[in-house]
């Protein structure tokens, strides 16, 4: 007897997002791909964008019918659409990224590795990339290597990031009469990983 994997959804909040939108969408099914065999959904939550990432959004639709999209008219705040994208997901897991920046996925894997014990009602993983040493540089580029030039070309945002994974059916039971009841437990990991 197999066991399935529960179904996957993962929110996306995104305004604006016109210059990155397709390449995100594809780097997060692959990475969904990869993570599970399962059934797994993409929900977008648009949050009153102004640019052309709607029209967009339109093609996805149709080339990826795992997608789903919903719109808010105006901007109403990306915590918000966050919540909307949750309230529309259906997935057992629900991962959701808390800004408007592409889903580290590395940090989507760790989350859905640790959904692997069933007591873990949610997690968080909140990432800040540091820059990489002037001794590792300066040793990449004595290697002959071009990774030290993409790196020292590419501009980082040093602003952490963060990515919830939330359990529904634990989620449910919390909202019910009984939740007030249950004991719950929190810790905190720290993790350093370069993707």
């Amino acid at each position: 007897m197999s066991i399935t994997k529960p179904k996957v959804s993962v929110v996306l909040p995104i305004r604006n997002a016109e210059q990155r939108l397709i390449g995100e969408i594809e780097r997060v099914l692959e990475a969904l791909a990869d993570v599970t065999t399962g059934r797994s959904e993409l929900i977008i939550v648009d949050d009153g964008s102004s640019d052309s990432t709607p029209e967009l959004l339109d093609d996805i639709t149709t080339r990826f019918p795992q997608v789903r999209v919903t719109r808010n008219s105006k901007p109403r705040g990306i915590e918000t659409a966050g919540q909307t994208g949750l309230e529309k997901a259906t997935g057992e897991i629900v991962f959701i990224q808390e800004d408007n920046r592409p889903v580290r996925l590395e940090d989507l894997r760790r989350l859905y590795r640790m959904a692997d014990d069933e007591t873990i009602v949610a997690a968080r993983a909140e990432s800040t990339p540091r820059p990489l040493s002037g001794a590792i540089l300066r040793r990449m580029k004595a290697w002959g290597t071009h990774a030290a030039q993409q790196i020292e070309d590419q501009p980082a945002s040093l602003e952490p990031t963060g990515l919830q994974m939330i359990r529904r059916p634990h989620l449910q039971r919390l909202s019910g009469p009984l939740g007030a009841h249950v004991a719950m437990q929190s810790e905190v990991y720290d993790v350093t990983s370069m993707v």
